[in-house]
């Protein structure tokens, strides 16, 4: 299933953008800026932080925009932009955050019903804490296609159909992915598994 890389409309905002077009680059913003804020929601877990790095991103888009240059499809290099910029905010709260063993801080996502707790002891819960804070830290850990996928299918419960599309790639394709991802994940969580 393949989608157009970039439609026409699209190229003459981009170009509208690049010559410096405000109208055109509020456009590419509305166009955009639900999807983008769904993406990063579903990495960074936070409404706010998600829309905080969704305007970075934005901003980033608009001063870089000269940069693009239609080799890949803008989504794509738009994604990665947003991806990348989610990675630097994990790095840096990582840095900044220091959290006790009572902090219940940590967010539940499907992800981590791969590595469930039902004890109701205080240690069972800090443990389940560290083991979806492995999970997070080795999805980042695996490589961009695969990241991806995986944020897309577990984070945001996309269908492979969705995937397919936002992606550009086959269904096959993704499965694929996923597939490759979680023998790679499993791999990294031995140790909780």
């Amino acid at each position: 299933m393949k989608t157009p890389e970039t439609t026409k409309e699209e190229r003459e905002l981009i170009l509208g953008c690049q010559r410096g077009d405000r109208q055109a680059f509020e456009a590419l913003y509305l166009k955009y800026h639900r999807g983008l804020y769904s993406f990063l929601l579903s990495m960074l877990r936070s409404p706010e932080t998600a829309e905080d790095v969704t305007q970075d991103v934005f901003v980033k888009l608009f001063n870089q925009i000269q940069s693009y240059r239609f080799q890949s499809p803008f989504a794509h290099w738009l994604f990665r932009m947003a991806r990348n910029a989610a990675i630097d905010r994990f790095r840096r709260e990582k840095v900044r955050r220091a959290t006790s063993l009572d902090a219940d801080s940590e967010r539940v996502h499907p992800l981590q019903e791969v590595l469930p707790s039902n004890s109701p002891l205080p240690s069972a819960r800090s443990e389940s804490q560290e083991r979806a804070k492995a999970v997070r830290e080795a999805v980042l850990q695996l490589p961009e296609n695969y990241q991806t996928v995986v944020m897309l299918r577990e984070w945001d419960e996309l269908s492979y159909e969705e995937i397919a599309r936002q992606l550009d790639i086959s269904e096959g394709t993704v499965k694929s992915r996923l597939f490759r991802a979680r023998q790679m994940l499993a791999d990294l969580l031995k140790e909780y598994l």
